[in-house]
């Protein structure tokens, strides 16, 4: 028998992307997704993650969310991230199944709450086979106005956004990647790992998934002297 509909009123939230408001809703009677599949609004709708990024949702994986464990009007600190898969991103054959089982409207999201939303790259061989984007949601209230803790300003820029969601939707690139790499990481050894990293070093996309923080350097420097960049990339590749 069908689940039965929440009889909640829709889920309204606000998502900052860069320096403009989004508005999302989450309507649980919404007959064109089935109840497992309410969360599949965020990665379709219309004003949702797709029309913000410019990124197709195919492209993208998953989206983190807070959920709120104590839905009152207290600030609580007590929130944990729940991971919700975008169905429509899973490659045929892809090594992870599609899991629907996390319900979104248990997240306790306020009405009218707001968000930052955080943009992040990798090459997910479980689920697209390819370079995907992957988007986590920050309250509002966590996100300081200067500095990172905890919040890395340098992946909140216009530019550094412009990097991955071009690195995403090259589809050239990523047919090269893929036919590179899948294979090294379905095999799934600690040797084929290691080298399907080192080739993915050689097109210099690692310091695109692993960003150096201005603000993490600097205070190292501060403290030890030691300001070392990560050797993510190739310095004699174009």
């Amino acid at each position: 028998m069908e689940e039965q509909k929440h009889l909640s009123d829709k889920i309204t939230f606000k998502v900052k992307h860069l320096n403009e408001y989004h508005e999302i809703v989450i309507d649980p009677n919404d007959d064109r997704y089935e109840y497992k599949d309410q969360h599949q609004q965020i990665f379709e709708q219309a004003s949702k993650l797709e029309s913000i990024t410019g990124v197709p949702s195919r492209y993208t994986t998953c989206a983190n969310i807070p959920r709120n464990m104590n839905p009152s009007d207290v600030n609580n600190i007590e929130r944990y991230l729940w991971c919700f898969e975008n169905q429509k991103a899973f490659a045929p054959d892809s090594l992870l199944q599609y899991d629907p089982e996390d319900d979104i409207f248990s997240l306790n999201i306020r009405d009218g709450e707001r968000f930052h939303l955080i943009s992040y790259a990798s090459y997910e061989y479980s689920i697209s086979k390819r370079i995907s984007m992957c988007y986590r949601l920050i309250e509002e209230r966590d996100v300081p106005e200067e500095g990172c803790g905890g919040v890395c300003q340098l992946i909140r820029t216009e530019s550094f956004f412009k990097r991955l969601k071009d690195l995403v939707n090259n589809d050239d690139l990523n047919a090269k990647i893929t036919q590179l790499v899948q294979p090294l990481f379905e095999i799934s050894s600690p040797e084929t790992h290691l080298e399907a990293w080192k080739i993915l070093k050689e097109f210099n996309v690692l310091q695109v998934f692993y960003p150096s923080c201005d603000w993490i350097h600097s205070a190292r420097l501060a403290e030890t002297g030691d300001a070392r960049q990560n050797d993510l990339y190739l310095r004699t590749r174009g």
